[in-house]
C-alpha cells in the first residue's frame, strides 16, 4: 500500500487550488440594425493566469451536435479578451445580422479553454420588438472527460468557492447520469461531457452529508473490485479524506491473505509483492505522462487546422465564385466516330434500341419541338390572316372566287382597277405606313431611309424608322439609330425618347443606352 499513499501525498501536495471558471450571461450594446457589440464574463478564475485562457467560437460539429447549424453564424463574428477589462471576453461583428426585423433570432456557441479542459456554453440573441435580447440557452458544459480525469479534479476546477469538493461531486453525479457506468463518484466515463450546474440546479447535501456520502461509495466502488488501477483508487480515497475540514491520510489495513505465522515473514511476502506494484506504477506514471504529452500537441494541432478552416472559410465568403477548370473539348471526328457506333448499335437491334430510355427521351424531345414548329407556322398563318382582315377594304387583294348562289358571268370578276401614280401618297410617312400594312417592312425600310437621306434632322421620320427596326428585330440597326434620336432630342425624360427606350429594352436589354 506504500505506493497509494504516496500517490496520494502526492497528489494532495501537488493539487492546484484552482476555483471554478465560468463564463457570464451575454450583454449587448447594440441595436438590430448595428453590427453586434456586446461582452460576456470571465466569472471566478481564481489565480488562474487569464492569458491561459482561450476564447473563441465553438467548432461546427460542437454546434451541430447542439442542433445549430453552423452555416447560420453571421460572418466574421470574432470573440477576443476585451483590451480595456481582462475578465471579459468581446463579441463584435463586420457587419449587421439579420436580427434588424422583429422576432429575428441568432444562436451560439462560446469556448472557453485552458490546458486542463475546457467550457461551452450556448446564448440565444432575440429582436423584441426591435430591442436586442440576450439569454443563455443552456448551462455550461465542460469537456470531453479524458482518460486520466477524475472527478475531484474536475471539482476542483468547476466548483464555485463556497462549494466543497465532495459536494461539487455529488452534484455533477446527480446532473449527469448518463455520463457515469454506475451510480458513484468513481465510474466517471471518458470522452463525455458534463453539464456544469449552476445557481438553483446546484442541489447537493450538507458538507458531513456529502462527506459520507463520497466515503461510502469509495467504500463500496473497493469492495466492487472495479478499480482500475493504483492511482484511481488513490484518487478516489484523496476525494474522500480532504473533505474533511482537516485533510489526513488513512492507512488501509494489509490484505490478511498476505499475513503468515509470524510477523517478519509476514512483512517480507508484503514487500516481495508490492514490488510488482510500484514497477506497474511506474510504467503507469510514464505512460500517462507520455499520453499528457501528446494530448497538448494533438491539441495544439487542432486549434492550428480550426484557424486553418476558419481563414479558408473566410476566403471562400469573400470571393464566392471560384474559377472552374476549362471543359474537355470534343473534336469533329471523335463525334463523327461516336454517331457511327450509335447508328451501327441501333440498326443491329432497333428493338431494343427503342427500349432504351434515352432514345425515348430523344424521341419524345423531337417530337415535341415538331409539335411547337408546327404550332408556331399555324399562328403567324392566323396572324397573317387576322392582318390581313384588319386592313381597310380598299386595301385588301380583290378575291377571284364568286360567292355561292351567283351565277358567274363573263367579267364577274371586274376589271383591274390601277390607281394613277397621281393618287399614291407623297408623304415619306404615308408611304411607310401602307407598306407597314400591307406587311411589307423592308420596302417601309427603304422609304424611310431615303427620306432620312434628304431630310437627316426628321424626328418623326427617325422614330418611324425606329418602329420599322423594332419590328424587323434589327437590333444593330435600331441601337444605331437610337443613338441619333438621342443626339437630337437632348431630353431623357422626352415622352418620344421613353416609348424608344421601353422597345430598345425588349430588343436589346443589355444595352447601357436604354438602361437610365
Amino acid at each position: 500500500m506504500r505506493p497509494a499513499v504516496a500517490l496520494a501525498g502526492l497528489l494532495l501536495v501537488g493539487m492546484p487550488s484552482v476555483q471554478a471558471l465560468e463564463l457570464g450571461d451575454l450583454q449587448l450594446t447594440s441595436t438590430p440594425d448595428e453590427p453586434l457589440r456586446g461582452h460576456i464574463a470571465v466569472r471566478e478564475t481564481g489565480p488562474m493566469a487569464l492569458d491561459r485562457l482561450e476564447v473563441g467560437l465553438a467548432s461546427d460539429r460542437d454546434h451541430a451536435r447542439a442542433g445549430i447549424n453552423p452555416a447560420t453564424l453571421p460572418p466574421r463574428l470574432s470573440l477576443e479578451p476585451s483590451e480595456s477589462r481582462a475578465d471579459r471576453i468581446r463579441l463584435t461583428t463586420a457587419a449587421p445580422t439579420d436580427l434588424a426585423e422583429p422576432g429575428g433570432t441568432l444562436e451560439l456557441m462560446v469556448r472557453l479553454r485552458w490546458p486542463e479542459g475546457q467550457l461551452l456554453r450556448r446564448y440565444r440573441i432575440d429582436n423584441d420588438a426591435g430591442r436586442l435580447q440576450a439569454s443563455p440557452a443552456s448551462s455550461a458544459r465542460f469537456g470531453p472527460t479524458r482518460a486520466g480525469d477524475t472527478l475531484y479534479s474536475l471539482a476542483q476546477q468547476l466548483r464555485p468557492r463556497t462549494v466543497t469538493n465532495n459536494q461539487m461531486m455529488l452534484s455533477l453525479l446527480a446532473q449527469n447520469p448518463t455520463s457515469f457506468s454506475a451510480d458513484n463518484v468513481n465510474a466517471l466515463q471518458r470522452d463525455t461531457y458534463l453539464s456544469v450546474p449552476r445557481g438553483e440546479a446546484l442541489r447537493f447535501p450538507d458538507e458531513a452529508t456529502a462527506t459520507e456520502r463520497v466515503r461510502a461509495q469509495g467504500r463500496a466502488w473497493q469492495a466492487g473490485g472495479a478499480t482500475g488501477s493504483v492511482a484511481e483508487s488513490a484518487a478516489s480515497s484523496l476525494a474522500a479524506s480532504s473533505a474533511s475540514p482537516a485533510p489526513r491520510l488513512q492507512l488501509l489495513p494489509p490484505d490478511p491473505r498476505l499475513i503468515g505465522a509470524g510477523a517478519d515473514g509476514a512483512s517480507e511476502r508484503l514487500n516481495a509483492a508490492l514490488k510488482p506494484l510500484e514497477a506497474q506504477l511506474e510504467r503507469l506514471e510514464s505512460s500517462n505522462a507520455a499520453l499528457s504529452e501528446q494530448n497538448r500537441s494533438l491539441q495544439a494541432t487542432l486549434s492550428r487546422l480550426e484557424a486553418d478552416l476558419s481563414r479558408l472559410e473566410a476566403q471562400r465568403a469573400q470571393s464566392p465564385s471560384a474559377p472552374t477548370p476549362p471543359a474537355e473539348t470534343l473534336t469533329a471526328a471523335q463525334v463523327m466516330r461516336w454517331l457511327e457506333a450509335q447508328a451501327r448499335t441501333a440498326l443491329a437491334n432497333p428493338v431494343m434500341t427503342l427500349r432504351r430510355p434515352g432514345v425515348q427521351w430523344t424521341l419524345a424531345a423531337t417530337a415535341l419541338v415538331l409539335m411547337l414548329i408546327l404550332l408556331r407556322l399555324v399562328r403567324r398563318r392566323r396572324a397573317r390572316e387576322n392582318a390581313a382582315s384588319a386592313m381597310p377594304r380598299s386595301w385588301r387583294p380583290a378575291s377571284g372566287r364568286a360567292d355561292r348562289g351567283v351565277e358567274p358571268t363573263e367579267g364577274s370578276l371586274g376589271e383591274p382597277r390601277v390607281r394613277p401614280l397621281d393618287d399614291a401618297p407623297e408623304d415619306p410617312l404615308a408611304q411607310a405606313s401602307e407598306r407597314i400594312a400591307h406587311g411589307r417592312l423592308e420596302a417601309a425600310q427603304s422609304v424611310l431611309d431615303e427620306a432620312l437621306g434628304e431630310a437627316p434632322d426628321s424626328i418623326d421620320l427617325r422614330l418611324k424608322l425606329l418602329d420599322v427596326l423594332a419590328m424587323r428585330g434589327d437590333r444593330s440597326g435600331f441601337e444605331a439609330e437610337a443613338h441619333v434620336l438621342r443626339a437630337q432630342l437632348d431630353d431623357p425624360a422626352d415622352a418620344r425618347w421613353q416609348q424608344v427606350v421601353r422597345k430598345g429594352r425588349e430588343l436589346s436589354p443589355d444595352h447601357p443606352l436604354f438602361q437610365s
